[in-house]
């Protein structure tokens, strides 16, 4: 259901959030408080509450004047900040995701934060990474905190055993899935959905998105996937599901398979996973142009905070050069600032192909139907997968039509 559509609910029955509610507790008296609370919702992973938690500290020491609630919040982050916003409930700042963002633009729920940056601020991100969070207006509702893009893993042991360089072409992928398809393993896990076959759209030409609506069944989105299915097909290339697991790395780091598509967030799996296999990455190959896929999550601000000025002043204190620092030396999800990133490449320098992939990576981000144009997209790739006689056209026609409906009714 559309978010302004839900917020126009009165939702009974729904489970109680238990968080401190937006903006302070302020009396009305005229008396002014000693402190202004500010309230900060993350996701409740731990080593983000950490991460915020101590950057909230750090803001803290240099204005004693304000104190910062950082609110975890557990299971569904959007469903919780949808039903929070309906009670005008939410907290002053929080995450939002590029996947989210224009449903909560379109309804209304957000500030601006064009005034909470200088012109030299936004030079030092990469302007694909505020794209996401800029309403029709142009106005900016988000401030990126640190971005994530694909890459292509590879197993070195396997590749120098069968005298094998990594591929940087779709005709060399092929030629080396094949290869390493043998005794047991696997040439290429492919995880069989838009935010994995998306790179290889936009490398052979094609786009998600056309005057602001998607746009699967471009031609040569349609030919990119018969590429990218007829690996499958081939058996040159298997699913997670098709190999008995949960996903692409644990079939990586169990050696099932000689390369997958993954973003830098499986760095720190293999750490856990498979601390002694030795790979490497190198960038998605490409058939006309490079492409990637980007995945970010920025600071918003809600339109009901009673500190305006002072709840701007936090995001800008969280996504600084300084504080993306914090985040490059976290070493999990890459800072989204460019002075930043560069600290992060001399600290990670086997990272540097996902940070120098930014300027050729495309956005997670379908408009106000983003759900809908992935779950129409799963669909039709699952119908393609599972089905011979339908072919990728018919899948994704079929899929673009339940797509245009869906926009027509917003």
């Amino acid at each position: 259901m559309k978010l302004k559509k839900l917020l126009s609910l009165v939702l009974l029955g729904s489970m109680v959030v238990s968080l401190a509610g937006c903006g302070s507790d302020e009396e009305t008296s005229g008396e002014t408080p000693e402190k202004v609370s500010i309230t900060v919702a993350t996701y409740s992973d731990p080593f983000e509450v950490d991460i915020v938690t101590g950057q909230a500290e750090a803001y803290m020491a240099q204005n004693p004047d304000v104190e910062i609630i950082i609110e975890p919040i557990s299971g569904d982050f959007w469903e919780v900040l949808k039903t929070r916003m309906v009670a005008n409930d939410e907290p002053d700042v929080f995450y939002m995701d590029i996947f989210q963002a224009s449903q909560f633009i379109d309804a209304g729920k957000l500030a601006p934060l064009d005034d909470a940056m200088t012109e030299e601020d936004i030079a030092d991100f990469e302007p694909s990474l505020l794209n996401g969070f800029r309403g029709e207006d142009g106005v900016l509702y988000g401030i990126p905190k640190d971005f994530s893009t694909l890459a292509l893993y590879y197993n070195k042991a396997m590749f120098e055993e069968a005298g094998l360089n990594p591929p940087t072409t779709w005709d060399e992928l092929t030629k080396v899935s094949q290869a390493l398809t043998k005794d047991g393993v696997v040439g290429l896990s492919l995880q069989n959905g838009i935010d994995r076959a998306q790179p290889f759209f936009y490398s052979n030409g094609g786009s998600m998105m056309k005057d602001g609506k998607p746009t699967l069944n471009d031609p040569k989105n349609i030919e990119a996937y018969e590429y990218w299915i007829g690996l499958i097909k081939d058996g040159y290339a298997q699913t997670p599901q098709q190999l008995g697991v949960g996903w692409d790395g644990d079939a990586f780091a169990s050696e099932m398979v000689a390369m997958t598509i993954e973003g830098n967030w499986m760095v720190n799996s293999m750490i856990e996973l498979a601390p002694d296999l030795e790979y490497g990455v190198v960038p998605i190959p490409q058939k006309e142009q490079p492409a990637s896929m980007q995945f970010t999550v920025a600071y918003s601000l809600s339109n009901n905070t009673e500190h305006p000025d002072i709840a701007k002043d936090v995001i800008k204190f969280l996504t600084s050069a300084e504080q993306q620092q914090v985040v490059a030396d976290a070493g999990r999800s890459m800072p989204s600032r460019n002075t930043a990133l560069e600290e992060f490449k001399a600290k990670w320098p086997e990272r540097t192909v996902f940070a120098d992939l930014a300027p050729v990576a495309s956005e997670f981000n379908y408009g106000v139907i983003s759900s809908t144009v992935v779950d129409e997209t799963a669909r039709a790739m699952e119908k393609v997968l599972l089905d011979d006689s339908v072919t990728v056209k018919q899948a994704f026609d079929q899929a673009q039509a339940n797509i245009d409906k869906a926009l027509a009714q917003q």
